[in-house]
């Protein structure tokens, strides 16, 4: 993937990280992205992309989770994994069921807002933007080990925008899904 256009500056690994002191802006996000004050932009979108899942996707996760539990049994003979197995199949299940909600999100000098919940920028050292059908995301990487990145889905139409405004934040960084996003989106979940 390409660097984004009017990304003012890129991700190097080498380079320091900014522990710059941001000011509050209490901006409410809206209905799309729009100029609110200066470089600040906000906008909403769904938390996910809800994929339909037919009764045969349902009738395969059923049979391969009965068939991967099978297996294990008769390889540990272990009832826990089984067990585990199981209820793993069973909220994989659930939450395929679940529908997607809105989402508001924000940028704004004072930080990159989740419905209300602002995340400081000096708490990531990059962003990248993931193509993803007819949504886009983009996700931001934090610095600590075991806080996960922060995600946003929006309209391509809105990536410029919105690259342009992280960008004045932090550095764009080209990376590609993890592995279990790509699963995730293989089994469409």
């Amino acid at each position: 993937m390409d660097q984004p256009p009017d990304t003012p500056w890129q991700y190097k690994s080498d380079s320091s990280d900014s522990d710059s002191a941001f000011a509050s802006d209490n901006s409410t996000p809206g209905a799309r992205p729009k100029a609110v004050t200066g470089e600040s932009i906000s906008w909403q979108a769904t938390e996910f992309i809800e994929h339909a899942h037919t009764s045969s996707w349902y009738s395969g996760l059923i049979g391969l989770t009965v068939l991967l539990a099978a297996v294990i049994y008769l390889v540990t003979k272990d009832f826990f994994t089984v067990v585990t197995i199981l209820i793993i199949g069973i909220i994989v299940g659930i939450f395929a069921k679940q529908k997607p909600k809105q989402a508001k999100y924000g940028i704004s000098n004072s930080g990159f807002s989740v419905n209300g919940k602002t995340y400081n920028y000096r708490d990531f050292k990059s962003f990248s933007v993931f193509h993803e059908g007819s949504l886009n995301s983009v996700g931001l990487f934090p610095l600590k080990r075991f806080m996960p990145p922060v995600s946003a889905y929006f309209e391509p139409k809105d990536e410029p925008e919105i690259v342009k405004a992280l960008g004045d934040y932090l550095p764009y960084e080209d990376r590609k899904l993890d592995a279990v996003d790509r699963l995730s989106r293989r089994l469409h979940l």
